[in-house]
């Protein structure tokens, strides 16, 4: 008698993993992350020097930038984390884009190592919610980003967007009104890697068949 409760529950616990197993999985979006790549950066430089910014350097890391359209490049270091999805064609995880090189205006600020990240309290009419940020030395997020343009063929990820004057910034040069004036554009071009997320329909399949089997225990457990 036990024996035939036994197969019975045993019988039930393959049926419902085979039925899962057999449900088509729901297609979900997937996850990538940059790797590698440049941001090039074009600034509008008589706008600067209008303001009383003159670009007089650049260190010797920089890097060549995608096209003659730019004025620099930064090459995008090992330390990025920018993480996103390929759902409607490219959805924010998070993280941020790091970089090496730096600028140097009037031979008295310098700044570079930048970081490109997300903040949607940074967000308004004119903003994104993307900044630039220095890392070399003030760590002042010079830049909010306007009209972010993402697109991504399954490998590379290109990222286009305007360059306005961000507060912090502003303050730094003293000049408060300079808020959102737009200096420039910025375009990153990055190779990515799948992010390896587990199957959710094997852990499903997991999942039904130690409840099945919980149950049946519970079931000859009342029985004896």
């Amino acid at each position: 008698m036990r024996f035939n409760q036994l197969t019975a529950i045993l019988g039930l616990t393959t049926a419902a993993v085979v039925s899962t197993a057999l449900m088509p999985a729901q297609a979900t979006a997937e996850t990538f992350q940059v790797e590698s790549g440049v941001t090039s950066v074009f600034l509008d430089l008589p706008l600067l020097e209008s303001i009383g910014l003159n670009l007089t350097g650049t260190s010797d890391n920089i890097v060549p930038p995608v096209s003659d359209d730019f004025l620099v490049g930064f090459e995008i270091t090992d330390d990025t984390d920018f993480s996103f999805t390929d759902e409607g064609g490219f959805t924010l995880v998070g993280g941020s884009i790091e970089h090496t090189g730096s600028i140097t205006f009037n031979d008295a600020i310098t700044v570079g190592d930048f970081s490109i990240g997300f903040d949607a309290s940074r967000a308004s009419d004119a903003a994104t919610g993307f900044f630039v940020q220095d890392t070399l030395d003030t760590g002042a997020i010079l830049f909010d980003v306007a009209s972010i343009v993402p697109t991504f063929d399954g490998e590379a990820l290109t990222i286009a967007g305007d360059l306005l004057v961000s507060p912090e910034f502003a303050g730094v040069l003293g000049n408060p009104d300079l808020t959102g004036a737009l200096v420039g554009q910025a375009q990153t071009n990055a190779e990515t890697d799948p992010v390896s997320v587990p199957e959710p329909t094997s852990g499903l399949m997991l999942l039904v068949a130690g409840a099945a089997v919980a149950a049946g225990r519970r079931q000859l457990t009342a029985k004896q």
